[in-house]
């Protein structure tokens, strides 16, 4: 059985697995898989003077640092609502999202500045079979945190989980790359390993702006996935006496979500029919959407027509 098997099942057994544990789960098994996986860079990378492979153990070491930010932005998000955040803290997921981006932004130009400078002027990288088979072990362990990181935030549609993943899987592509660069050194190559780490960092700026502009568009309010507003429509007009819906409004706050919307019915329902549809709407875009909240708003339909004439 794989892992993700097996925790598929731990999870089925457990009825109500808290977004804060799974964030956690995630965040101590990256902790400590980066730790070992930098010191073997590390060492390997100065004991050979490979930049890449020193560059790829310091982007090993910021995945750590990554790690702490879900950590702390998973207790923040699962904070309950107060008088100063009435639907919740869960946006401080995306905070911790955007603040993984900016320090990978970091780590992308020091690894840049120190990539090109070892282009101007090239250094011997002594060759070693086990710094390459160590890449690429990396590799294939770094693929797999990645994938870990995304089931995990599947479970919780969690960003700062598929924030994390991208970092993970960025670092497997930076191994894989410093691989196939030590394996040049075998011929006196020695201007691809500063190449090589100019390839890392613009992969990681690349996956920082990335992350940078998805949480900061989150953060900002953005228009709702397509998907989940068409599942409110269909879970509305379900409802007996539904006419139509629009309106559609989404106020997403991570951990919960705020909905309004415009339920159309018949003119000639009494208010208390109306309010029934009303509340029956709310509780089936409830169900549906898994929403914190959600207020429905009754259109008389003769009545809306009226008032577009």
């Amino acid at each position: 059985m794989s892992i993700n098997a097996w925790l598929t099942e731990k999870l089925t057994r457990e009825k109500n697995p808290s977004r804060k544990s799974i964030g956690y789960l995630e965040a101590w098994v990256s902790i400590g898989g980066n730790i070992l996986l930098f010191l073997l860079k590390l060492i390997i990378g100065l004991a050979i003077n490979s930049l890449s492979l020193i560059a790829d153990a310091f982007h090993s070491l910021s995945d750590v640092l990554t790690s702490v930010v879900v950590l702390v932005g998973f207790k923040v998000g699962e904070k309950p609502a107060d008088k100063e955040h009435p639907f919740g803290h869960g946006r401080g997921e995306l905070i911790a999202t955007l603040i993984i981006g900016f320090m990978l932004f970091i780590v992308a130009y020091d690894i840049g500045k120190s990539a090109v400078q070892r282009i101007i002027t090239p250094q011997k990288v002594e060759f070693s079979y086990v710094a390459v088979i160590a890449m690429f072990a990396s590799t294939g362990f770094k693929e797999w945190m990645a994938r870990f990181s995304i089931f995990l935030g599947k479970k919780i549609n969690a960003s700062s989980l598929f924030a994390d993943a991208w970092h993970h899987r960025s670092d497997a592509i930076a191994s894989f790359l410093v691989a196939i660069g030590l394996i040049f050194m075998r011929f006196d190559l020695y201007l691809i390993d500063g190449i090589l780490a100019l390839g890392v960092a613009i992969l990681i700026g690349w996956v920082a702006i990335e992350l940078i502009i998805s949480s900061s568009n989150a953060l900002m309010g953005e228009a709702p996935d397509p998907e989940l507003v068409h599942k409110i429509r269909e879970a509305s007009v379900s409802v007996p006496g539904v006419i139509d819906v629009h309106d559609v409004y989404v106020h997403d706050y991570n951990t919960n979500k705020v909905i309004s919307l415009h339920v159309e019915v018949d003119d000639n329902l009494t208010v208390d029919e109306a309010h029934d549809i009303a509340t029956a709407v709310e509780n089936r875009v409830k169900e549906t959407a898994q929403a914190y909240s959600i207020t429905a708003h009754i259109d008389p339909k003769e009545r809306k027509k009226n008032e577009e004439t």
